[in-house]
């Protein structure tokens, strides 16, 4: 009996219970995250509305208007690899979506801020893996995570950073000033001259630059240099800035207070030093990022 060959051009069917699997296009998960992001809009319009308030109404927390924006912009730069990246829903997904959930229920209950601001962060971290998997997450995960300094702290960890800061300012303010040959007393946190007393307040504690600075080493540390090392001493770095820059705007006001008089220490003047002081203290995060690079290139060529 003959046997016939089949032919190289005929296809042959696939088992019935084969079934074809497509991958989402970009475009229509754009379409979903943006029905995601009208719903969690409406849900979330108050807890919003409010902490906008508070970044035009607060001095510690006005860099959250640019937060957003930042994070946008490290997603767009990211553009082409994420459209390269596999999209698989990740089962871990779910767990922190309600995990999310339950922060938002419990702050709205407890009247806790913190927390029912910081949901809607994990919540969107929840969204991105089950919808696109983890591939995608860890390449969004420093944008997401950069969120978090839009939130204003919770005011019993506020002020446990804040007190510390204050009585440092002003024991390095007298300490100063001593060296300076300024007749000085230190009470506490008020500073005794003989013309004059100087009290370091709350806001003069430097907290305010702290959170701003620290945000933009963050920022600096991730876009421009390549090891967790050179980022972690550039953040860190932040730190004593702060506590050095700051002291030096109590002992600035203190000499033109002691010299001049405390009227032309005031106003203006003590608007105006503080962006100064925040300037003084970014050229010096511009000088430890350039000592990292200097560093950096001379140990690459070491060990080459």
């Amino acid at each position: 009996m003959p046997v016939t060959r089949p032919d190289a051009s005929m296809s042959i069917a696939a088992p019935a219970d084969v079934v074809a699997t497509t991958t989402p296009s970009w475009r229509s998960l754009a379409l979903l995250g943006a029905l995601f992001l009208v719903v969690l809009g409406v849900l979330y319009s108050t807890v919003l509305r409010d902490l906008v308030g508070q970044w035009w109404d607060d001095d510690n927390y006005s860099h959250g208007f640019l937060v957003p924006f930042f994070t946008g912009y490290l997603i767009w730069q990211r553009r082409a690899e994420l459209r390269a990246l596999p999209i698989r829903s990740s089962a871990v997904g779910w767990p922190v979506l309600v995990a999310g959930v339950a922060m938002l229920v419990l702050g709205d209950v407890g009247a806790e801020n913190f927390l029912l601001r910081s949901s809607l962060i994990v919540i969107l971290a929840g969204l991105v893996l089950v919808h696109l998997g983890t591939p995608v997450f860890r390449a969004v995960a420093f944008p997401l995570a950069f969120l978090f300094f839009a939130v204003p702290l919770p005011a019993i960890l506020f002020y446990k950073v804040a007190f510390p800061l204050q009585g440092l300012a002003a024991q390095n303010s007298a300490w100063a000033l001593d060296m300076l040959g300024v007749p000085v007393l230190l009470d506490g946190n008020v500073i005794h001259l003989s013309r004059l007393s100087l009290g370091v307040v709350e806001a003069c504690s430097g907290i305010r630059s702290l959170i701003s600075l620290l945000a933009l080493a963050v920022a600096w540390a991730y876009l421009t240099l390549p090891s967790a090392l050179a980022m972690a001493v550039l953040i860190a770095a932040a730190i004593p800035i702060t506590i050095v820059a700051n002291a030096a705007r109590i002992v600035i006001t203190g000499l033109i207070g002691q010299s001049f008089g405390m009227e032309y220490a005031q106003g203006f003047f003590h608007t105006f030093s503080g962006w100064v002081i925040f300037v003084f203290a970014f050229v010096c995060l511009l000088g430890v990022h350039a000592l990292i690079r200097m560093v950096g290139a001379a140990w690459h060529r070491r060990g080459a």
